[in-house]
């Protein structure tokens, strides 16, 4: 099965010609990401092809930019501006130059050179190959070109005295929540100089500890240096219940498992439920109350 790399595109669109949505172009690269691991000075030949499912013929370029995250949601940044070519890795990518021409319904492959510096640091450095197109000519003035960027992603780890290192924080949970999915947050931080890969499942049980409802696969990687957000949304079997929230993760070779119990119960029944419990116990109170002082006369 193809894999596309649309969770990267970026559709830059400064005008369209009106009705002409149907022609949107259907390109796509594999892979989506590559793990590349080399000793300083070292080189790593590949390839990656380009997909174009449109029933237009497509004109592209394709050019290296660093890649970082922001935040705990991993929101990508793609400046390369004032970093040294022994941390940027743009610099080592050796790409084909000028532009290129995808067929409709074609794919299309181009070579690429990794050359990894001697002085290089050790450790992950992290970068992005884009295919961007290229608008045809007279497409500006009145009419809207539009220009998509879709690339892979490059996990480049640099050989030597590599740190590896992090940690899952505790489980985010409301103890409260009105209504379903059961919302949360599993969070992972990276103490070393390498990114590693986190995968594993959240789920819900009930008091007795059987399962209530599927189980949700949560996958990716973490940079060095930073924290990483998964947020859940677990489907519950009814809208009231008490349950426990339990997410599995293995990262760097271990297993961790972290839960929180929750109540789902709908607002109003929460506040009819709590202000019925108030007055039985405000009733039961003054009955005691109203005995103490029989027994006292």
């Amino acid at each position: 099965m193809r894999r596309f790399g649309l969770a990267l595109g970026l559709f830059l669109v400064a005008g369209w010609p009106a009705g002409a949505w149907g022609a949107v172009q259907g390109i796509g690269v594999s892979p989506t990401s590559q793990e590349v691991a080399l000793d300083p000075g070292g080189t790593y030949r590949g390839h990656i092809t380009v997909i174009n499912d449109g029933a237009t013929d497509v004109n592209y370029r394709v050019y290296a930019t660093d890649y970082r995250v922001t935040g705990e949601t991993y929101v990508g940044n793609f400046d390369s501006s004032g970093k040294a070519a022994d941390v940027s890795p743009v610099s080592w990518f050796s790409l084909p130059a000028g532009s290129f021409t995808v067929k409709a319904r074609v794919e299309q492959t181009f070579d690429y050179t990794v050359n990894v510096p001697r002085t290089a640091a050790i450790g992950g450095h992290y970068a992005a190959v884009f295919v961007e197109t290229i608008p045809p000519a007279g497409s500006g003035g009145a009419f809207v070109s539009r220009i998509e960027r879709i690339g892979t992603l490059f996990y480049v780890n640099v050989r030597g005295e590599v740190r590896q290192d992090g940690s899952v924080m505790p489980l985010e949970v409301a103890r409260l929540q009105s209504v379903g999915p059961v919302r949360g947050a599993l969070r992972l931080h990276n103490d070393g100089n390498l990114h590693f890969l986190a995968e594993g499942t959240a789920r819900l049980t009930g008091p007795f500890g059987a399962d209530a409802g599927k189980a949700v696969p949560l996958k990716g990687e973490v940079l060095p240096g930073t924290t990483r957000r998964f947020d859940l949304a677990l489907p519950a079997p009814a809208p009231i219940g008490l349950y426990k929230v339990t997410a599995t993760v293995k990262y760097l070779g271990r297993t961790e498992e972290v839960s929180r119990w929750m109540l789902l119960m709908p607002r109003v029944t929460f506040v009819i439920v709590g202000g019925t419990v108030l007055l039985l116990l405000g009733v039961g109170l003054w009955a005691l109350v109203r005995r103490a002082r029989r027994l006292r006369s």
